[in-house]
């Protein structure tokens, strides 16, 4: 090379450092709150003139984060290795995997940002929201895109794990639920109870509004009333402990400090006696251990095993024995979480004598419960089942009890042979009527009597008994029109004669359970899905609950 050459190439490379130092001056001015406070210009050294920028990468600081349930923010930092000379563009952003956005955390939607040269890292905060729970972990997953001029880097898909590993509180054993008092024992009154704006009958109700405006006012008598949500054994797989906690942060999202009504409704399916088996028994504990582990810290209302007991002179001893060892496992589980309230189905009175349902409910474990329930799957005269309800109260040393009153208030329709045709009329029966419920403005209130802690509507009304008679849909289904027909029929006090025990015809049981009507059928699981299980409710053709 020749003089003149040499002379331009040292010219050529002069002038390269003087621009990329006047490009870090410049974009130190312009951007200067911008630069890490952890990095000066003095920490850049420039590469040897005439070497190539060394290319780095973009990442998340870790491959996985873990945020505890009352930690407030999780901070993440976004970090680049290579040359620093440079600007680099990346964007961020934390969204919802199991874990739910505004329940769980706060998501972070897409953000696109510039580290300026000599900037090394970015620091950002996810929101971790505290519902005080005690269940199984949900994820999130925080993200980078669009890095440029470097390329993302390993670390660009990181999985946030949120532990719900708040403390259980302590239980208060005379009061679970913190109401009032309480007064004459009633763990209930005072509660004040959610009420599920997405229920069938809101829904209808909202349907009907614009072109049926009657009808939308009497869909929603029943829908401003609060009614039980069914976990279902046989519907749900995978984690059962998340989705029932994911139901009930929903509840409270919805309607801070309610108390929720769950049931459950699985021991009773297919043919009697199938889940009387010790391959049931354990996966029956570990679907209630899961569910219970889900319910935590939150107030709940649980209604245990529609049916459970009022089915059991089908089973034989021993599948006998399995039922009620099932029950008292289930309880234990459930009364260890410190606001759960639990009662065991009672049956009703036209099927199994107060005493044969004492003995039952005490072999089951209802002295470590709340008390038991009565008229789940009946359409049997209030009057009628707190005379009943007394009896086995009696039996019991004073239990307390509930009486589902959502389809009762015009009492039973008996068909023209009971001999032949049993009890009543199961399936849709024509007629009925809402019953009277002790909840006012969404709070539970006393009943009057002693030992009753609610008259309630506990297997939300509308529901079809299954297509029995013309227009009714299947099983399960919410039916606008018989709801409609409830809402007309409804009886606010409580009507009927006393009881005196079930009768001797009541006591034959037929040895298979045939499709459930409305009340029995778990018309939703956590995921709202319809089910189409072959247990529950007994046809219409049989006597009120397995004679």
């Amino acid at each position: 090379m020749n003089g003149r050459g040499a002379t331009s190439g040292r010219r050529r490379r002069l002038a390269t450092g003087h621009w990329r130092l006047l490009a870090v001056l410049v974009a130190a001015v312009s951007l200067g709150p911008a630069i890490h406070p952890s990095h000066s210009l003095a920490d850049v050294t420039p590469p040897p003139v005439g070497a190539a920028l060394a290319p780095g990468t973009v990442s998340l600081d870790q491959p996985a984060y873990t945020a505890h349930e009352n930690q407030g923010e999780l901070t993440i930092t976004i970090q680049r290795t290579g040359d620093l000379l440079q600007a680099e563009h990346v964007g961020y952003g934390v969204k919802q995997q199991d874990a739910q956005d505004g329940i769980d955390f706060r998501a972070v939607p897409n953000t696109y940002i510039t580290l300026a040269p000599g900037q090394a890292t970015y620091t950002f905060q996810v929101p971790i929201i505290d519902q005080g729970m005690n269940a199984t972990p949900v994820h999130a997953l925080a993200y980078l895109y669009g890095a440029w001029p470097d390329s993302v880097g390993a670390n660009n898909n990181s999985v946030v794990t949120i532990l719900h590993d708040d403390p259980l509180a302590p239980r208060d054993a005379a009061n679970p639920l913190g109401v009032p008092g309480p007064v004459n024992g009633n763990l209930v009154a005072g509660a004040n109870l959610y009420v599920d704006p997405n229920a069938p009958a809101a829904l209808a109700q909202a349907s009907y509004a614009p072109s049926n405006p009657a009808w939308a006012s009497l869909l929603g008598s029943i829908a401003s009333q609060p009614g039980a949500h069914r976990f279902y054994m046989w519907n749900l797989s995978g984690n059962v402990a998340g989705q029932v906690a994911h139901y009930l942060q929903a509840t409270q999202v919805q309607q801070p400090g309610t108390t929720v009504m769950l049931s459950t409704y699985s021991l009773v399916h297919d043919v009697c006696g199938s889940t009387a088996t010790p391959a049931a028994q354990t996966m029956y504990h570990a679907f209630m251990s899961q569910l219970a582990a889900g319910i935590g810290n939150y107030h709940v209302i649980f209604y245990l095993e529609l049916d459970s007991l009022i089915t059991a002179p089908c089973l034989s001893p021993t599948q006998l024995a399995i039922r009620e060892a099932e029950l008292r496992d289930a309880v234990s589980m459930l009364e260890a979480d410190p606001h759960v309230v639990v009662y065991l189905d009672g049956g009703a009175a036209d099927a199994v004598s107060a005493a044969r349902q004492a003995q039952l409910l005490r072999d089951s474990g209802v002295a470590q419960s709340q008390g038991f329930f009565l008229n789940s799957t009946h359409f049997d005269w209030t009057a009628t089942e707190l005379s009943y309800g007394e009896q086995i109260s009696k039996l019991l040393g004073g239990a307390h009890f509930i009486i589902n009153t959502g389809e009762n208030g015009r009492g039973p329709l008996a068909p023209a042979n009971r001999v032949k045709n049993g009890n009543e009329v199961l399936c849709n029966p024509p007629g009925r009527g809402l019953g009277p419920l002790t909840v006012n403005q969404g709070v539970a209130q006393q009943t009057g009597y002693a030992n009753v802690d609610g008259f309630l509507w506990f297997t939300n009304p509308g529901g079809s008994g299954g297509q029995c008679v013309p227009g009714a849909p299947p099983t399960g289904e919410f039916w606008p029109a018989y709801a409609v027909m409830l809402a007309q029929n409804r009886v606010q006090q409580v009507t009927g004669p006393p009881s005196s025990g079930a009768t001797a015809a009541s006591h034959t049981h037929p040895k298979a359970h045939r499709a459930p009507s409305r009340r029995h059928h778990p018309r939703h699981s956590s995921t709202g899905r319809h089910h189409t299980a072959r247990q529950g409710r007994h046809a219409s053709r049989r006597p009120r609950h397995h004679r």
